[in-house]
């Protein structure tokens, strides 16, 4: 049996070279703004061999496109809540897959606002 090789998070210019990424890009679908990694991100993580369901392992890409770094320097605003919400609604995820993702975005969620919490004990 041939092991499954793990899904990447790349990003290509217009001319199909591999490019940075810029996690701060968004895109408008339906008249709505989106985060342009995060989308990409589920659309990657539900193509190639399989049911189209995001799993516990695809489910890491999202939440890397949704906090690129864990030192608290990425947060996560009210384009990425939404974009969230879109996948979400969009894309079917497996049960471990979708535990994954809400453990992660709670966890995050917790250290932001411990951060934030600190900060303004400082002023």
């Amino acid at each position: 049996m041939v092991a499954m090789k793990a899904k990447q998070l790349n990003t290509r210019n217009k001319l199909g070279k591999f490019s940075k990424r810029d996690y701060g890009k968004t895109i408008k679908l339906g008249g709505k703004t989106y985060d342009h990694v995060m989308i990409e991100a589920a659309k990657i993580a539900t193509k190639g061999k399989g049911d189209g369901r995001v799993s516990r392992a695809d489910a890491r890409l999202i939440c890397k496109a949704a906090r690129p770094s864990s030192d608290g320097r990425s947060t996560y605003d009210a384009t990425e809540k939404a974009t969230m919400a879109y996948i979400r609604k969009t894309y079917k995820f497996t049960p471990a897959g979708d535990q994954a993702v809400r453990a992660f975005i709670a966890s995050q969620a917790a250290k932001q606002a411990q951060r934030t919490k600190h900060k303004k004990a400082m002023k």
